[in-house]
């Protein structure tokens, strides 16, 4: 009885020993570092990274065409209103997206046509400036642009963004042609669809001693300079 009490001490210090040693059964091997995590991360960088921010040069300008019939005239004809002091700036990822500082403005004060009578009539009744100064246009987006821009030459493509007039914002996509010499850009942006009256929350002016009708559609057109990265 007593040679197995020692035995069975033994076992138990052996046992103790061992743990205290670092047996095979405490042993734990490093965990291999996340270099397919690492991997990923980088390429999402390298997918994002943008080519330089363009800023919009007091030249562009943003133009609206509106079919009218006036009183007193036989056939119908278009109603032309210029936008201008453009503002802003946009920085284009490699992905064909847009950083999410990029923003154009067009101050509304300045719209004008060939008639102050009409000129006023929309900024005050339609548009409501003193309340609602500014048109913003945020692009979020391209399609069929090849990136990264040449240096230099011609592009056509779609971009896409978020229009803001009179509070109300509504996704647009517009038909752009663009030319790029250096580190200059110019471009013009045709929406296609064209907008209506009430996307906007407007109604088409009615003035019914000038005005017979107006149809509701806007056909607006941005066109832009800008100075950027030369290449």
């Amino acid at each position: 009885m007593a040679m197995h009490a020692r035995s069975l001490a033994a076992a138990i210090g052996s046992g103790i020993l061992v743990a205290a040693c670092g047996g095979s059964a405490t042993v734990s091997t490093p965990s291999p570092a996340p270099i397919a995590t690492t991997t990923a991360t980088a390429t999402s960088v390298a997918t994002t990274a943008s080519a330089g921010a363009w800023t919009v040069s007091d030249k562009s300008k943003a133009t609206i065409r509106v079919r009218e019939q006036l009183v007193g005239i036989n056939l119908p004809s278009d109603a032309v209103l210029t936008a201008t002091d453009a503002k802003g700036s946009f920085e284009l990822h490699s992905d064909g997206t847009f950083t999410s500082a990029s923003k154009i403005t067009f101050a509304l004060s300045t719209l004008s046509s060939d008639e102050s009578n009409r000129d006023n009539f929309i900024k005050q009744d339609t548009l409501q400036v003193r309340q609602f100064p500014t048109a913003e246009f945020v692009p979020t987006k391209t399609s069929g642009l090849t990136l990264p821009l040449a240096a230099s030459g011609s592009f056509t493509f779609t971009l896409t963004g978020n229009m803001t007039i009179k509070g109300k914002t509504k996704e647009v996509t517009f038909d752009v042609t663009a030319r790029r010499d250096g580190g200059d850009l110019t471009a013009t942006a045709t929406a296609n669809p064209s907008w209506k009256f009430g996307d906007f929350g407007m109604t088409a002016p009615s003035v019914p001693t000038r005005v017979l009708s107006v149809t509701d559609e806007i056909r607006a057109a941005i066109d832009i300079v800008a100075t950027g990265p030369k290449g």
